[in-house]
């Protein structure tokens, strides 16, 4: 089967179908990952130099106007394992290769300042 390859642009309901239904493999530009790199480097550096980032040195919801104190990486895990349980049913497998699909195909696009290894892991799930 012929890989799905991300460039930043968008995708087809094809491509979620086959990301979904046929398991096919993804595959990312060099250009996506160089523009990924790009828009990391301009968060660290807001970051460093005191800017207040959503999510990132800021509290979430109503806590947006909270700093993040002391290890921002903490507070990222915390926020992971905070969100890491669910209830009920597990969703079906190609339900969850279609939204993981999407969300990749989104963030490939470059501009939420996502860590170009953490993109590369969930291209990878």
């Amino acid at each position: 089967m012929t890989p799905l390859v991300l460039t930043g642009a968008g995708v087809s309901m094809e491509d979620v179908a086959a990301a979904a239904r046929n398991a096919a493999k993804v595959e990312v530009t060099p250009s996506v990952m160089e523009h990924l790199a790009k828009a990391r480097k301009v968060l660290d550096e807001a970051a460093a130099a005191g800017q207040q980032i959503y999510g990132l040195n800021t509290g979430l919801g109503a806590n947006l106007g909270t700093a993040v104190e002391g290890d921002a990486s903490a507070f990222q895990r915390q926020l992971l394992d905070g969100r890491g349980a669910a209830v009920g049913d597990a969703l079906p497998i190609q339900l969850v290769r279609a939204a993981m699909f999407a969300r990749i195909a989104m963030l490939s696009a470059g501009g939420s300042g996502l860590s170009p290894h953490v993109f590369s892991a969930l291209v990878e799930m």
